[in-house]
């Protein structure tokens, strides 16, 4: 391990293991610097690289305990890619960062490893993991930084910046800021649907060369339902239809697996409904009904499923992997008319192409979308949220309807829309304006998307206005 991430990881243990043991109280800290970004999520690590490649001193604050977000903490091991028409990546930049260290499908421990090290190496980027937020630091309706509790050192932790990103995949910080948001999208009787929650897990003694072989047996052209790419594959959604769940609000869906370096398999299939990811314990009621429904899911899925005959369940990711939640208002919203008529917005920062694929709000309920892709962009002003000064939204939380943000939630995505809001950030530091200032000088949004050009994004084959 890079010497610049050990020596800090070795002391933040030893400071926490004798505060934990009463033996050390460090005074409150207090920090000054350009960016603030909050929630060290891939869009986070993207939003600090961006920010810091172009001139501003950065400090990413981490609620947890590792950087990383969903790859992490919910084990989301194959990126969700925005590909033209021709197969090629639309998310360059950062991302492509990312993408040349991991590859498709990476094993999870050296994601973990891989991730942290990309974001020491950045000459002007802080991190502080195991904080989690207090609240956000207020002068009248603008940001200028937060606090949060440093529970590494047992302080209170005082970051005051020019510019704040939230990079938390639930808009957490925006929230807490005053920011207008509305939650999931409106379902029967008033009632708020969000998309399901899934848990990943990890299945030992698999025969990985039958499984795939029966994918490639199976497939007939149909690379959508069924495919191997590298330690990447999907298929089987006839087979899990068979499966009868335990529960009422658990289903599962065709598998998605992901290869690991030991040999161990993770599995993505199994969804959780009625899961409100702003509750904890909606989240802990949701992964103890995941975890209730592994051993039957694991059983049905050893004789139905070629190359699982011998497998084991050897464990599952420590939390839920949640797809929607918060939706902020910014100054401009992502539709998905946008997305389908393929819109090409004169600020764009982004060009994405993923699916529009919105997972059952219920169990009986079918998406009207179907998964095609069409290239379309993200304007900034979607970045930039209404009422609150000083702010940036970097995350699936961005200003977005629930449909659209079917598309736009995957982590490709966010972390191009967090590189930009690191550039808008870095930006505004140092010329001393606001993101909507930013936002609405055709001028300043030239200068954003130049410096996403030369920090190596793609905004598309049509020129800049």
């Amino acid at each position: 391990m890079d010497r610049r991430i050990a020596l800090p990881m070795v002391i933040g243990a030893i400071v926490a293991a004798l505060a934990a043991a009463g033996l050390a109280a460090a005074p409150p800290r207090t920090i000054a610097v350009d960016v603030l970004v909050v929630g060290g999520t891939p869009a986070g690590i993207a939003a600090a690289a961006g920010a810091a490649r172009a001139g501003a001193r950065v400090h990413i604050v981490e609620p947890r305990s590792k950087l990383g977000g969903d790859i992490t903490w919910a084990w989301l091991t194959t990126f969700d890619m925005n590909l033209s028409p021709d197969g090629i990546h639309l998310t360059r930049g950062i991302f492509s960062d990312y993408y040349r260290l991991l590859g498709l499908s990476f094993d999870l421990e050296e994601a973990v490893h891989k991730l942290t090290w990309a974001v020491y190496r950045e000459r002007l980027a802080n991190v502080t993991e195991h904080a989690p937020l207090l609240r956000p630091l207020l002068d009248g309706t603008r940001v200028i930084g937060a606090e949060f509790e440093d529970r590494g050192f047992n302080r209170t932790l005082t970051v005051r910046a020019k510019v704040s990103i939230d990079a938390t995949d639930d808009a957490e910080f925006a929230a807490a800021a005053g920011v207008p948001h509305v939650l999931g999208r409106e379902g029967a009787g008033g009632e708020r649907w969000m998309q399901p929650a899934t848990l990943i897990f990890r299945l030992s003694g698999v025969d990985w060369v039958e499984l795939t072989t029966a994918i490639m047996a199976r497939r007939n052209g149909d690379t959508v339902s069924w495919g191997v790419n590298g330690k990447a594959a999907w298929g089987f959604w006839e087979a899990m239809r068979g499966y009868k769940p335990s529960q009422p609000d658990a289903g599962v869906l065709g598998l998605n697996l992901a290869l690991q370096h030991d040999g161990s398999v993770l599995v993505n299939t199994l969804q959780i409904f009625r899961v409100d990811g702003t509750v904890p314990a909606s989240l802990e009621d949701g992964l103890a009904k995941a975890k209730r429904e592994l051993p039957s899911l694991v059983q049905f899925m050893r004789t139905h499923i070629p190359g699982l005959a011998q497998a084991q369940l050897a464990d599952h990711a420590p939390a839920l992997y949640v797809r929607e939640t918060r939706h902020i208002a910014g100054l401009q919203t992502l539709t998905v008319d946008d997305i389908i008529l393929r819109r090409v917005f004169p600020d764009r920062i982004a060009v994405a192409s993923y699916p529009i694929d919105i997972h059952p709000y219920r169990p009986t309920w079918t998406s009207p979308y179907a998964l095609a892709r069409h290239v379309y962009t993200i304007p900034l002003k979607t970045l930039v949220p209404k009422d609150v000064q000083g702010l940036l939204v970097a995350s699936r939380s961005f200003s977005a309807t629930s449909e659209a943000a079917g598309s736009a939630r995957v982590i490709p995505t966010t972390m191009a829309m967090g590189q930009a809001a690191g550039v808008v950030a870095a930006i505004c530091a140092s010329a001393g304006c606001t993101p909507a200032a930013v936002a609405r000088t055709p001028a300043l949004v030239k200068k954003v998307q130049l410096t996403l050009m030369k920090q190596g994004a793609y905004l598309g084959a049509e020129p800049l206005p």
